[in-house]
């Protein structure tokens, strides 16, 4: 399964709320989020009708995170996805330390984000706290920047009724190679910082702000996310 887990990317605010990742126009993956708690952000996955029976997958990611800047610190992701299966788990230092599993320290600064609580942030703040803004950026080990551009405002689908909503880029730069320590990781976490792909994100401008739509769009063929209403 190429990469589809890289559209997790399209997620809401509300409890419970549900997503239907499709390629090339079929159902693939089920994603359900829950920000019951605040100041935590969890995601299921599980591969829907024939990419189940091809790749099954059922991945489990959780992050706790400021309230306030929304910077990382802790975080845990559950992987069976096909043969391969990992639990790793990192939780920030009295240092400032991100630690891995008890051993790895990765040294950040300050408020530092990750694709989950990027995605936590932008369901709260508004375009103007957003836009072109850079925000230190770990993944996995690894260190860089990450920014939503805003691009327009546009009704957008959300299964029932069209949405006005924000249209952002999401740009993620990383140091390639420096401090990368795990020799495999899951689709959604390899996919997601890969180069040569474009991360679209359509935020509803009315509160509560929910994505009501994402895409992935590469030399392969897009991925689009949508919101179940």
């Amino acid at each position: 399964m190429i990469r589809i887990g890289t559209v997790l990317t399209c997620v809401a605010l509300c409890t419970g709320q549900s997503y239907t990742i499709n390629i090339l126009g079929l159902p693939a993956v089920n994603v359900e989020q829950d920000m019951s708690t605040p100041g935590r952000i969890e995601f299921k996955t599980q591969n829907r009708g024939i990419f189940d029976m091809i790749w099954p997958a059922r991945n489990v990611y959780s992050s706790h995170y400021d309230p306030e800047t929304f910077g990382i610190t802790q975080w845990q992701k559950k992987i069976k996805q096909g043969e391969f299966k990992s639990n790793v788990s990192a939780k920030l230092d009295s240092t400032g330390s991100l630690v891995y599993d008890n051993k790895t320290k990765v040294n950040i600064e300050g408020a530092t984000q990750t694709i989950f609580t990027l995605l936590a942030m932008v369901q709260f703040r508004d375009m103007e706290a957003l836009d072109t803004q850079w925000f230190d950026y770990e993944h996995e080990g690894q260190l860089g920047k990450a920014r939503f551009v805003w691009s327009d405002s546009t009704p957008t689908w959300n299964g029932k009724d069209s949405i006005l909503c924000d249209h952002y880029r999401l740009d993620i730069e990383i140091k390639k190679e420096i401090g990368k320590f795990m020799m495999q990781t899951d689709y959604f976490m390899e996919g997601v910082v890969a180069d040569g792909i474009v991360r679209e994100l359509w935020v509803s401008r009315k509160a509560p702000k929910k994505i009501i739509q994402a895409s992935i769009k590469a030399m392969w063929f897009p991925v689009t996310a949508m919101i179940n209403e």
